[in-house]
This record gives C-alpha cells, structure tokens and sequence, in this order.
C-alpha cells in the first residue's frame, strides 16, 4: 500500500478529489495547510494556504491516482503543488481490528 499526500491550490482541492474517486479509491482525508515554496520567488518567504489531500492506495493504482492528480491540478504555473508518496508498512481498521492489506 501506498500513501499519496497532494498539496494543491484551495481551488483545486473539489476537482483533485473528484479524479482520485473516479480512479476507485473511496476514501481520503483533507487537511488546510500553510507553506512556502523551496525556489525561486515569489513562492519564497512567505506562507500560503493550501489543502492536503491524503489518500491510501495498493501499490497497482498509484501510477493511476498520480497521474488524475496531475491532469486535474496543473496550470503550468508555480504553485500548482506536489504529490508525495510513501510506503505504508501496515494499517488497522480499529473498529474491524482488521490489519493490512484492505480497501481503506
């Protein structure tokens, strides 16, 4: 499994969680976030805000979700986002008490 964390513009958070749903995947968590670009201003030295966007997937749909993201939240300018992806080693249902492998 994998975790995918999106950071996008506000204004782009409904249509990046209207493609990740449309891949298959159910669930995703949406956080608002504050940060500044590592580059070139104007993204440096102050913070903006943006939204997370969490999702779990297993590892066959992430080249798929990643790719949805993209097409939905690029402008071609700076600020469009980022995506992140990381292993996910193990996961709980805690009402289940199931652990792995599930659709999350």
């Amino acid at each position: 499994m994998k975790k995918i964390e999106t950071i996008v513009p506000s204004g782009k958070k409904d249509e990046v969680i209207a493609a990740i749903k449309k891949v298959g995947v159910g669930g995703v968590t949406v956080h608002q976030v504050q940060g500044q670009g590592a580059q070139d201003p104007p993204l440096v030295g102050e913070f903006f805000s943006r939204d997370m966007i969490i999702c779990v997937a297993d590892d066959p749909k992430v080249d798929e979700i990643i790719n949805a993201i993209a097409s939905v939240a690029c402008t071609g300018t700076k600020g469009d986002g980022k995506v992140f992806v990381t292993e996910v080693v193990d996961a709980l249902d805690i009402c289940t008490k199931k652990r792995g492998t599930m659709d999350i």
